[in-house]
């Protein structure tokens, strides 16, 4: 199984740029170097997720419709539920003036598939994930006994897949980003070889972000996005478990609330920054950190947590129900 201390820093990283990103872009300007930090978030992320899943896949034990079935249920009691209370308090309390079809496409998170507007910035990126959730279970069950080789060979014909999405559909931008994702499973289908100190870690992960930024920030081309993925996919299964206690602790922290860091810091930032603007910065990120604070933590025990157990309880009551069926 891959390394959870290395996996809690990445996603923790991950988050932590695009907040980076964002706060330089209320506070200061946008500048291409904190748009590069901002895409560079949103690529581990994408890395993140898929290898997590993968193993979650394999975890399951399960096979056919019992495996998507369990998979699609927890993936929707993960996703949807967080991202609704959000959803529904910007339809409430914002000023954006939108339509019940944008709110509709947004809570479903299909707005790239029939052109919505999105009501937070941050939301194009859940599009994609649910799109690719579609395709993990597959993939899974294709390359889980495969050679590698197989594997590599899709990420490669994945690239002028991408190419070429542009010029059919903005519909199907999952194409573009998924050589992205294909990273993460890739790292899923070569996890178990780790020879590497555990201490290398944080620096790989620095000398790929310094590369991409060095390399993206005057392009903010995809290249950029597809190569450090594809890096950090083959580098983590060759590492082993970073044994840093403070910096493991610090990472698992962020990384269980990243989720609602990542969904409450745009509007939050909108309010403290744009609307308040006429407040005393301090009171702005006084006012900024303590709600995110206070929301992330509230969305993480009331909402997200239960949901997940939900899920987790409405899976293994699903997949026993269909183990014992044939019995009778």
């Amino acid at each position: 199984m891959m390394l959870k201390p290395n996996l809690d820093l990445l996603r923790a990283l991950a988050v932590l740029l695009v907040l980076a990103a964002h706060i330089a872009g209320y506070t200061i300007r946008t500048t291409p170097v904190s748009f590069a930090l901002g895409q560079l978030g949103v690529m581990l992320f994408f890395v993140h997720t898929s290898l997590v899943l993968m193993q979650s896949l394999e975890r399951q034990q399960l096979s056919g419709a019992a495996l998507l079935r369990s998979f699609y249920l927890q993936r929707a009691c993960r996703i949807y539920p967080l991202a609704a209370v959000l959803l529904l308090g910007i339809y409430c309390f914002a000023d954006g003036q939108w339509t019940p079809f944008e709110l509709a496409a947004n809570l479903l998170l299909v707005q790239n598939l029939v052109y919505a507007r999105y009501m937070s910035v941050v939301l194009w990126t859940l599009c994609l994930e649910v799109q690719m959730y579609l395709l993990l279970p597959l993939l899974f069950l294709l390359f889980r006994r495969r050679p590698l080789r197989w594997l590599l060979a899709l990420w490669l014909l994945s690239i002028p897949l991408a190419l070429v999405q542009p010029l059919v559909t903005a519909r199907l931008s999952l194409f573009e980003f998924a050589p992205c994702f294909l990273a993460g499973v890739l790292a899923w289908r070569m996890q178990g070889r780790q020879r590497l100190p555990g201490w290398l870690w944080p620096p790989l992960l620095a000398l790929a972000c310094a590369a991409f930024v060095v390399y993206a920030e005057p392009r903010a081309n995809n290249y950029g996005r597809w190569l450090v993925c594809l890096a950090v996919g083959l580098a983590l299964p060759w590492v082993r478990e970073l044994a840093a206690p403070p910096l493991n602790r610090a990472s698992k922290f962020i990384a269980k609330y990243s989720y609602g860091i990542y969904l409450f810091h745009p509007p939050l930032m909108g309010l403290a920054f744009r609307t308040l603007e006429a407040l005393h910065p301090v009171w702005q990120w006084s006012l900024f950190l303590s709600l995110l604070v206070l929301l992330t933590g509230l969305g993480y025990h009331l909402v997200e947590l239960p949901m997940i157990r939900l899920g987790a309880r409405w899976s293994a009551a699903r997949a026993g129900a269909g183990v014992a069926a044939p019995a009778g």
